[in-house]
C-alpha cells in the first residue's frame, strides 16, 4: 500500500512540474511593446507605498556619493524599492513627475533588474510589469548590488539624445539623494552598458546608464567640515526635505524684480557643482554635489544678475566677477526662449563644457552632467521658494559667450541655462545663520567665563541670541544687536562637571537659526561606586575627575529584610584624581536583601549605587 501511494505522489508531481511551465504568468516571449499598465497577460508587482524621505535636502546632497563595489548581499526591501523608484521618475501628488523634462517628453525606460526577473518600472501606478525572467544582475560591473537599474532612452518619445541623457541625469541625482537617506548606496556606470541588450530590448531603445543599488560595504561616516570662508556665505541647511523640494519644485516663466541675497546665491552656485560640507572619513574626502564621469568635472559654471557675469570656483566656494552690467537680455538673444522671459530673470546660471577637459568620445555622460546640474539647481530652488526654468536650445554660442565677456573661448560649449528667482511681490525671509560660539572650554566652580557669540542674517535682519548653558539655566533673548556684531556674554558653574552648552539666533521675524553646541568642563571631583560580594560587602569608590576629592562621607545600609547592623557610616579624607578608596560591612542576615551605598563629598559631589544581594550569614553573594 505504501509503494501505491508513493507511485501516485511521484505521477502528481511529474504532472505538476509539465504543467507549470506551460501555463505560469512568466512569459518572456511576449512582444516587447506590450508593457502599458493595462497589460493583463503579464505579471505585475504593485510596489508599496514609499518612505516618508524626511532628511534635508541640503544634507542629502553633501552626503551624495558612488560606492564602486563591495555590495554585501542583504536584499533591497520592496518598501526601499519602492521609495527610490518613485524619487527616481514617479508621479508627485500634484500630478507632476519629480523630475523635470523641459519639453515633456519623458523618454527613460528604467529596467529593474533582480536576482528573479527584470521589470519595467511604470509611474502610471507605482508598479512593476515583468519583462523578462531570470537573473540578469551580471550585466554590467560586478559591483555584487543586489538590484541594478538599466536606463534606456526610447527614441520614439525623443529624437533628442541631448534631452534623453540630460533628464537620465536628473533621475540618477535623485536615486543617490534618496539611496544616501535611506543608508543604501548606488553609483552610475557606463562600463558594459551594452550589456543590457541581453534583456531584448525593443528596436527604439538605446541603453545609456546602469545604476547599481544595495547597501554599502561601510556604513556612511561623515564629519561635520564648513566650506572654507570666502566671499559666498556659508551653506546652509533650509527647512525644506528632499521629498518635499521634490514635491513642490515650481517651473515658471517670468520673475519679478526682487534681487536675490548673497546667500541664495550661493546656495544655488553651491549646490550646482560644488562640495559637500561634510568630510568623509572613510574615503578621506569631500564629494561634490554630483558625480562625474571618470571623475573629470569637465564644467565651467557661471551665472548672470543685473550687475554682472561670475564665475564660480567649487574649490573655493566663491565667485569672480568675470564683467560688469546687465547682460541678461544679450543672454537671451543667444538662445531660443520659446514663451520664457530669460531677461527678467534675477539669477541665470549657464554650465559650460570645456572640451579641453573633457573629451568629445564622453559627450553624452556631458549631457547626463549637465542635467544633474539643473535638477540640483531646481531642487535648491524650491527649499529657497523660488522659481526656475530651464533652457536647451542654445542658437548662438559665439553670441552668449561674448554676453558672457568669453569671446574666441570656442572651447567652451553652453550646455543648459537655468533661470531662478521670485515669482511674487516678496522676498522669502532666511533665519540666521548658526551662530558662533567662541570661549573657554575647562575652568574652576564659582568664576565667571566670558564667551562671545556672532551670527549673521541673510537678509541683514537685527539679531537676538539664546544661549543655554547645560546647568539648567539660560540666558533668555538676549538683543537685538546688528547682524555681523561681536556679543559678549558671561556664566559661573556652581558645580564640577561637563558641561553642553549651546546657542542659537534668531531674527526680528522671530525664524530661528540652528543650535551651536560647546562643551565646558568645570573642574572637581567625579565619584563612582563598584560593589563586590564575599565575606561582607565590598564598595570601591573611584575619582575619575578633574580634581581631588576631599572629606568624602559615605554610608552602607541595608534597606530590607532583618540585617544586623542594617548600616555604617564613615568619612575618606582624600581620594586623589585618578585614585580609589575601599570601604567595607560585614553584617549577619539570611536571604535576599537590598543594599545601598551613597557618598558626599567636599565639593558638593555625590554618587549613589544599589544592589540586590544574597546574605548567608557574613557571606554576600550574587551582588546585581
Amino acid at each position: 500500500m505504501r509503494k501505491k501511494l508513493v507511485g501516485v505522489l511521484f505521477f502528481m508531481l511529474l504532472i505538476v512540474v509539465v504543467l507549470v511551465p506551460a501555463t505560469g504568468k512568466f512569459n518572456p516571449e511576449l512582444s516587447n511593446g506590450e508593457r502599458n499598465q493595462k497589460d493583463t497577460t503579464r505579471e505585475w508587482i504593485v510596489l508599496p507605498e514609499p518612505f516618508p524621505v524626511d532628511m534635508l535636502l541640503e544634507r542629502s546632497i553633501s552626503r551624495r556619493m558612488s560606492f564602486h563595489n563591495g555590495y554585501p548581499a542583504t536584499p533591497i526591501t520592496n518598501e526601499e524599492l519602492s521609495t527610490i523608484l518613485w524619487a527616481a521618475y514617479g508621479i508627485t501628488p500634484t500630478g507632476g513627475r519629480t523630475v523635470y523634462s523641459p519639453n515633456g517628453t519623458y523618454s527613460t525606460t528604467i529596467y529593474v533588474i533582480r536576482s528573479d526577473a527584470t521589470y519595467i518600472y511604470v509611474a502610471a501606478n507605482h508598479s512593476l510589469l515583468l519583462w523578462k525572467t531570470g537573473n540578469y544582475l551580471y550585466l554590467g560591473q560586478n559591483t555584487g548590488a543586489p538590484i541594478k537599474f538599466g536606463m534606456c532612452w526610447n527614441e520614439s518619445i525623443a529624437l533628442d539624445e541631448k534631452a534623453a541623457m540630460a533628464e537620465i541625469g536628473m533621475i540618477a541625482q535623485n536615486v543617490y539623494f534618496v539611496a544616501n537617506s535611506l543608508d543604501l548606496a548606488t553609483i552610475t556606470t557606463g562600463m558594459g552598458v551594452g550589456d543590457l541588450y541581453d534583456l531584448d530590448l525593443p528596436s527604439n531603445e538605446k541603453p545609456e546608464i546602469i545604476m547599481h543599488l544595495g547597501h554599502p560595504p561601510t556604513p556612511y561616516d561623515f564629519t561635520f567640515n564648513p566650506l572654507p570662508q570666502s566671499n559666498l556665505p556659508t551653506v546652509v541647511n533650509n527647512t525644506l526635505t528632499l521629498e518635499d523640494a521634490i514635491n513642490t519644485r515650481q517651473i515658471v516663466n517670468t520673475w519679478n524684480t526682487t534681487t536675490l541675497t548673497l546667500l541664495e546665491q550661493s546656495q544655488i552656485l553651491w549646490c550646482s557643482y560644488g562640495t559637500s560640507y561634510l568630510y568623509d572619513n572613510i574615503n578621506h574626502k569631500r564629494h561634490r554635489t554630483l558625480p562625474s564621469a571618470i571623475d573629470i568635472y569637465p564644467f565651467k559654471i557661471y551665472a548672470a544678475n543685473q550687475s554682472g557675469v561670475y564665475q564660480y570656483s567649487a574649490a573655493a566656494h566663491s565667485i569672480s566677477l568675470i564683467v560688469s552690467g546687465d547682460k541678461r537680455q544679450l543672454i537671451q538673444n543667444a538662445v531660443d526662449p520659446d514663451n520664457i522671459s530669460v531677461s527678467s530673470a534675477p539669477w541665470i546660471i549657464i554650465p559650460f563644457w570645456d572640451k579641453n577637459v573633457g573629451s568629445q568620445t564622453y559627450l553624452a555622460w556631458w549631457w547626463y552632467e549637465s542635467g544633474a546640474i539643473v535638477h540640483n539647481i531646481l531642487l535648491e530652488a524650491a527649499a529657497l521658494n523660488l522659481g526656475g526654468n530651464v533652457l536647451s536650445v542654445i542658437t548662438d554660442q559665439n553670441g552668449l559667450r561674448s554676453a558672457l565677456g568669453l569671446p574666441g573661448q570656442n572651447n567652451l560649449i553652453a550646455m543648459h541655462v537655468v533661470m531662478v528667482g521670485h515669482t511674487n511681490e516678496s522676498s522669502q525671509n532666511n533665519p540666521p545663520l548658526a551662530p558662533t560660539l567662541t570661549g573657554p572650554s575647562s575652568g574652576q566652580k564659582e568664576v565667571s567665563y566670558d564667551y562671545t557669540v556672532i551670527t549673521t542674517d541673510p537678509d541683514s535682519d537685527d539679531v537676538s541670541y539664546y544661549i543655554d548653558w547645560g546647568d539648567g539655566t539660560n540666558s533668555g533673548w538676549y538683543g537685538p544687536f546688528t547682524s555681523g556684531m561681536i556679543v559678549t556674554l558671561n556664566h559661573t558653574w556652581s558645580q564640577s562637571g561637563t558641561y553642553t552648552m549651546k546657542v542659537k539666533a534668531k531674527d526680528i521675524h522671530d525664524l530661528e537659526s540652528s543650535w551651536t553646541p560647546h562643551e565646558m568642563t568645570i573642574a572637581g571631583p567625579v565619584l563612582d561606586i563598584e560593589l563586590k560580594g564575599g565575606l561582607g560587602l565590598t564598595a570601591t569608590l573611584n575619582n575619575t575627575g578633574s580634581a581631588d576629592a576631599t572629606n568624602i562621607s559615605w554610608k552602607i545600609e541595608y534597606t530590607s529584610g532583618f540585617v544586623i547592623p542594617a548600616s555604617k557610616t564613615g568619612t575618606i579624607q582624600t581620594i586623589p584624581i585618578g585614585e580609589q578608596s575601599k570601604i567595607q560591612m560585614a553584617a549577619f542576615g539570611l536571604g535576599k536583601k537590598t543594599v545601598t551605598v551613597s557618598l558626599t563629598s567636599d565639593d558638593g559631589v555625590t554618587a549613589e549605587k544599589t544592589a540586590n544581594v544574597f546574605l548567608f550569614l557574613f557571606f554576600v553573594l550574587g551582588v546585581k
